[in-house]
This record gives structure tokens, C-alpha cells and sequence, in this order.
């Protein structure tokens, strides 16, 4: 009996003594954080578009579309080639400003993340709707994170010219899809998508 006691104890002592240095609540949510490309969609276009309407008010400038049915495309699209339409959508936002299009590509182009464009003022790619531009960008996503075949016809323009399945997850997108000189281009993306994921869905009123 007295042996017992003294092993409960000494490792009771044991564990008190050991280093234990809690993760960070970054570093945790890093560890879990699904940073894949292709996947399933989890935010609902209602949140998708909810979050855009809270971030930008008063200057949505998109064409021959709203909010609510361009992010149903996304995730529709995005289910058909397998990647993830919702982070899509977040890559979408961080590429017009959340539509308010303050840089080169204008809203008619249906262009919703600047392919083919270079800065100083070229336009890149024109589409002629934006089921026709979520689809290409969708495209372009699924030829750098894999190498299936589209299960789509292929409307993207730059297809071609990818290394197919070099650039698997978000963060890889970095430099390939964008020369940003500063942060990572999909963390950032990773970023908004996690902001987009917390908000609520609106309460319609009874």
C-alpha cells in the first residue's frame, strides 16, 4: 500500500516538474487550419455575402451580378472541379477590394482575381460572364493544386502555361499567382477566408 502511494506520488511530482509551454492560440490554429486548395466549400454563400455587404457597404461595383448569386457560383463551380469555391471567393475579395475595383481590372471584365494581369494599368483577361470568369479562375486554382483533368470545358486562358500540382496549398500560391513584394499572397487570402468563416449568418426578421 505504502509503495503505491510513493509511485502516485513521484509521478504526480513528475508531471508538475516537466516543461509545459502551451501552443499559442496562432499556433494552434495554424496546426488545424486546412490550407489545401482543393476541397469542399464550408461558409455558405448567404455568410459569403453577408460578409461582403459588412466590409463594403456602400461601393460593390460588380456587373451583371450580385453578391448572393456570384458567390453561388463559386461554390457551385468550385464543387464541379473539386477546389474550395468559399476560399476562392476570399481570393476573389482580396483582388478587387472586396469589388470595389480600385485597381486595374474593371468590373465588366468579369475578372474576379486579375489573370493576365501585370500591373500598370493592363487589363488582363476579358470574360464574357461571370459564370464564364468564376470558372476560369476556379480553373486556374485546380491546374497549379492538381493534376486531374477539368471536369468542366476549360474557359481559362492561361491554363497552359501552369506546372500542373505545384502549388497544392494557399500559402504555395505565393509567387506564382502574385509577385506581391510584402506578406504571403495566400495567407492573406487564408486571412479573409477565416474572418468570412466567423460571420454570421443574417437573421431575417419575422
Amino acid at each position: 500500500m505504502m509503495k503505491n502511494w510513493l509511485v502516485t506520488c513521484l509521478t504526480v511530482a513528475l508531471l508538475l516538474l516537466s516543461p509545459f509551454v502551451p501552443l499559442s492560440s496562432a499556433e494552434a490554429s495554424s496546426k488545424k487550419e486546412n490550407r489545401s486548395i482543393m476541397g469542399s466549400s464550408t461558409v455558405t454563400p448567404q455568410q459569403m455575402a453577408d460578409f461582403v455587404k459588412r466590409k463594403n457597404p456602400h461601393n460593390v461595383r460588380l456587373e451583371g451580378v450580385t453578391v448572393e448569386e456570384l458567390a453561388k457560383l463559386f461554390i457551385i463551380i468550385g464543387a464541379k472541379e473539386g477546389v474550395r469555391g468559399d476560399v476562392a471567393f476570399a481570393q476573389a475579395l482580396k483582388e478587387t477590394g472586396y469589388f470595389s475595383y480600385k485597381g486595374d481590372v474593371l468590373p465588366r471584365q468579369h475578372n474576379y482575381s486579375g489573370i493576365g494581369t501585370v500591373g500598370k494599368g493592363v487589363k488582363g483577361h476579358f470574360f464574357r460572364s461571370p459564370h464564364q470568369g468564376v470558372t476560369a479562375q476556379i480553373q486556374h486554382l485546380k491546374a497549379y493544386a492538381s493534376k486531374d483533368d477539368l471536369n468542366m470545358t476549360r474557359v481559362d486562358p492561361r491554363f497552359h502555361y501552369v506546372k500542373r500540382g505545384s502549388a497544392t496549398t494557399w500559402p504555395a500560391l505565393h509567387r506564382k499567382w502574385a509577385m506581391q513584394p510584402k506578406g504571403n499572397y495566400g495567407t492573406e487570402i487564408l486571412s479573409i477566408y477565416r474572418e468570412m468563416e466567423r460571420t454570421q449568418l443574417r437573421v431575417a426578421k419575422k
